[in-house]
């Protein structure tokens, strides 16, 4: 019991400094840049801004003509530092020769633009939320969870009571696995019931480990059956394979369309099963996956059992048959609201 106790004391404070100190200057910006001349358009764009923030309280920023997507970075400086409300930064690269500084509701900067024609910027801080957000079921989909208990999933063993919290907002967070003994209490969770062909909404929240990198940023997933879709604080990433919105391990996400860490984030999966006929694969499972809104996973097949690595992957054998879902439980205090599921 005083190790159940004294467990139970660190997890809260690790979900108090977590939670409690969302950065203010993190996130994206949007703005316009006056000149008489820009690059690479003729034409002065609207310009965006992304605000990172890393190990050591320090800022990166970038300039980007647009935000999750793919394209060039006009403006990067990194190694910033906050001081008196504001961050302050100066120099060149890429197209521009800047000198400006961040606020937690503004970028403003002026300096040159190919070191010759004179621009002036600014931004405003964006406040993004995803288009599904707070999406209601749709008729004959089967809630499995409203923010009012757990009766829709189990831990990996059965008879263990599922040991995550309910919290405000509707949520629920992760409760690291603990161990009594021999016994190792909690961990993952489950749905009791298993699935077919399926489109799956819910919502999820990042806690904010800014002295932390890569997979130990924040890390989950959503599990249906052998195959994982990330959750990972990428939040200024490249958006890679082991990334939020990846098949983990196999497929990258089409662009990184992560908010900032402590912002509430959607998923929208449609899963298709494997078709298996006498013992034969006729087709991978697939997935389509909208991360915010924004399309990361167009019908993408998954190879093989996303844990194993490819040399294994070889001889992994689809099955079709209906899977459980699975929230991960990774160590890290992510919170998740307004999970449903509807057959298709």
């Amino acid at each position: 019991m005083k190790k159940i106790v004294i467990a139970a004391l660190a997890t809260f404070a690790l979900t108090l400094s977590a939670f409690s100190q969302k950065d203010e200057f993190a996130g994206f910006y949007k703005g316009t840049i006056e000149a008489k001349k820009c690059y690479p358009s003729t034409i002065c764009p609207e310009i965006f801004a992304e605000v990172y923030r890393g190990p050591n309280e320090t800022y990166r920023l970038r300039l980007v003509p647009a935000i999750m997507n793919r394209c060039d970075v006009f403006y990067e400086m990194g190694n910033l530092k906050a001081k008196d409300g504001k961050i302050a930064f100066s120099g060149a690269s890429n197209y521009y020769d800047l000198k400006g500084e961040i606020t937690p509701g503004s970028i403003v900067a002026e300096g040159f633009v190919q070191g010759k024609n004179p621009a002036k910027f600014k931004l405003e801080r964006l406040n993004i939320v995803s288009p599904t957000m707070g999406a209601k079921p749709p008729a004959g989909a089967k809630v499995l969870f409203d923010g009012k208990n757990f009766d829709s999933w189990r831990h990996g063993d059965a008879n263990t009571p599922v040991n995550w919290k309910l919290v405000g907002d509707g949520a629920m967070q992760v409760q690291p696995a603990i161990k009594e003994g021999k016994k190792r209490i909690g961990g993952s969770i489950f749905t009791k019931e298993t699935f077919g062909p399926f489109q799956l909404h819910l919502e999820f929240k990042m806690p904010m480990y800014y002295n932390k990198l890569g997979q130990a940023r924040a890390n989950s997933g959503v599990i249906v059956g052998d195959y994982e879709v990330q959750l990972l604080d990428s939040f200024g990433c490249d958006g890679i394979w082991n990334e939020c919105g990846s098949i983990y391990r196999q497929v990258a996400p089409l662009v990184n369309a992560c908010t900032e860490p402590g912002s509430w984030q959607t998923y929208d999966i449609t899963y298709t099963p494997a078709v298996v006929k006498n013992g034969k694969v006729e087709k991978d499972p697939t997935f389509t996956v909208y991360h915010n809104g924004v399309l990361v996973q167009k019908d993408t097949p998954v190879a093989y059992k996303t844990s194993l690595f490819p040399s294994d992957g070889r001889t992994y054998k689809h099955t079709g048959a209906p899977v459980s879902i699975q929230l991960q439980d990774h160590g890290d205090l992510l919170e998740f609201r307004n999970i449903w599921i509807q057959n298709l």
